[in-house]
């Protein structure tokens, strides 16, 4: 308790942003029994000086965290730890100073912690770690007292800064630690005439988890490609894709109920038979933006065999890399209609399918791409696997990719057009020559659910996602020195390369999860036609906007202008 009193004179200033007062937070904190707590930056523990103020180095803590500073899986136990710093700054602001970071390529090195001071940044500076629904519905009362902002997280697993928020209360929705099983599982008020197979995960549960759970259980489920990505949150509620996604759909269109709280301080059960406008708007709307999911319950298959498709060519050889691409371009339409799914890496894809029962009939469906492997002296390996669990634990597991880092992702759909029209598709076979000769490798997502006939329907995903086969773009980075200036020269550039994208995508869209964050035409590239519906739901729910993330359903311009992003988007600083 002492520690949160501290935290309430020291903050004051910052709480009036969100307007939150510290009577409040107190109040609340009373009301919950303790369970608001402070809430530093992750790397707080090496810093002697926190918001200007001398404090006591934790040597021990500071050491596991450098240790452990690009791990997904540490920082995902931390409610104060972001996967990309981004979320965690204000980038913003004048001096670079509002932010509490160690050097992603040398975490001890000492030129970043001594005789710096960690502030505050984006990190709100206290949380409550919700383990039932009450938790939730008593900070939405306190914020309607106070006019103050909620932000929710689970594994901080955002490009898009989309759970952090100066000021605001977090509610941290890591350890909601339900897992069910149920063949035969009705949604609450709807006929018992139709049943469904299903998992049912709390907020906190992440994809590897739901692996694991799935395969003891007889199940494959639609998760992401990261086992530390949360299922329920923000990933199924923006659309959800993964490699199964082309034979089995989004995630978001296997949910069939939610469990959520409110804003109006509510516990609702959305599905289709009751409060369907907001089961329409948290299947695809945006997480962080409706209420805060306590669980969601997910129709799965039964365990299935898998066929998986290894085939490359030597990266090293830019003819080969070119030529195996050159000759994917003309592949795809097809192994898409057939049900693959999965990466391109440049020189090689890594694809599975669900859809395909034998290694003959997968091989044959591969054909063209072993054939030019072949001819560029490359390898083909095809097989069919027992279940999904065998891909995550030989290729989602080893492929884990380090965080810690400030990654600007830039994506964009890409429709099956792009592959049937000769200039579209000479255009990006162009682009494909330039990029691998100036010695670079693509990584390309390949998870549209392009097979699935129904995807989106019934859903509030963007609608680009029915005729979509990739997703296309890059990333560009920010250091953790960066100065203002290199800032603002880095998102130029992502700003000129989104251009260039949407031409070679002929206006595709873009997962609203994994687009450019700083996208001027983010209401239609995000959210399609849908933006205006999805902003009427918000208001009947949500009407003082209690949840405002970064460019989520209900953000506007005067938000904008007075964001950690904002002199991005408008040339406004941040001064601290």
């Amino acid at each position: 308790m002492a520690r949160f009193l501290a935290l309430s004179l020291f903050s004051s200033s910052v709480l009036a942003a969100g307007s939150w007062t510290p009577q409040h937070v107190n109040d609340l904190n009373q009301t919950l029994r303790g369970k608001v707590k402070a809430l530093e930056p992750f790397a707080r523990p090496c810093f002697s000086l926190y918001e200007g103020r001398q404090v006591p180095l934790d040597q021990t803590e500071c050491s596991k965290i450098q240790q452990h500073y690009n791990s997904p899986t540490f920082r995902s136990e931390y409610p104060g730890a972001y996967m990309y710093e981004q979320s965690s700054m204000c980038a913003s602001n004048s001096t670079s100073a509002d932010e509490c970071l160690l050097n992603i390529s040398d975490p001890k090195d000492t030129g970043a912690f001594e005789q710096k001071s960690c502030n505050q940044g984006e990190v709100p500076p206290f949380y409550i770690e919700v383990k039932e629904a009450n938790d939730a519905v008593q900070a939405f009362r306190y914020a309607a007292r106070s006019g103050g902002k909620i932000t929710i997280k689970n594994s901080g697993h955002t490009f898009q800064k989309d759970s952090s928020q100066k000021g605001a209360l977090m509610l941290w929705t890591r350890n909601l630690r339900t897992l069910k099983r149920d063949r035969a599982f009705v949604p609450e008020g709807c006929s018992a005439r139709e049943s469904f197979s299903v998992i049912t995960t709390g907020a906190g549960i992440n994809c590897g988890e739901a692996y694991d759970f799935a395969e003891d259980n007889d199940a494959t489920i639609v998760c992401a490609y990261s086992a530390t990505v949360g299922l329920s949150g923000g990933f199924v509620q923006s659309g959800g894709h993964g490699v199964l996604s082309p034979s089995l759909g989004l995630a978001v269109d296997r949910v069939v109920q939610f469990t959520v709280v409110t804003p109006d301080g509510r516990v609702r059960k959305a599905n289709a038979c009751q409060n369907r406008d907001l089961f329409w708007a948290l299947r695809g709307g945006g997480g962080g933006t409706f209420g805060v999911v306590i669980d969601a319950t997910h129709r799965v298959e039964n365990r299935i065999p898998i066929a998986l498709a290894s085939i490359g060519v030597d990266p090293a050889s830019k003819i080969a890399v070119y030529g195996f691409m050159e000759a994917l371009v003309d592949d795809t339409l097809a192994l898409a209609k057939d049900g693959w799914g999965g990466h391109i890496y440049g020189n090689k894809i890594v694809y599975v399918n669900p859809k395909m029962t034998s290694e003959a009939q997968a091989r044959g469906s591969m054909n063209k791409m072993i054939q030019v492997a072949r001819r560029y002296g490359g390898t083909a390996n095809i097989t069919i696997v027992p279940s999904f669990h065998t891909i995550y634990k030989d290729y989602i597991i080893p492929s884990a990719q380090p965080v810690g880092l400030l990654t600007l992702i830039n994506l964009r759909l890409m429709p099956d057009r792009v592959f049937f029209t000769p200039q579209l598709k000479r255009n990006l076979k162009q682009y494909f020559k330039e990029f691998i000769n100036a010695g670079n490798l693509p990584y390309i997502p390949v998870s549209g659910p392009y097979t699935v006939k129904d995807t989106t329907k019934g859903t509030s995903a963007l609608p680009a996602w029915k005729n979509t086969i990739w997703e296309f773009g890059d990333a560009a980075y920010w250091k953790w020195n960066h100065t203002l200036d290199e800032r603002i020269q880095t998102v130029e550039s992502v700003q000129q390369l989104s251009a260039k994208y949407k031409t070679l995508t002929d206006g595709g869209g873009a997962y609203r999860n994994e687009g450019n964050p700083f996208n001027p035409d983010w209401q239609r590239d995000n959210f399609g036609g849908l933006y205006g519906p999805l902003l009427e739901v918000k208001k009947r729910y949500d009407p003082k906007g209690v949840l405002n993330c970064h460019k989520c359903v209900g953000w506007t311009d005067k938000d904008s202008q007075a964001s950690c992003f904002g002199i991005f988007e408008n040339g406004k600083t941040v001064q601290t």
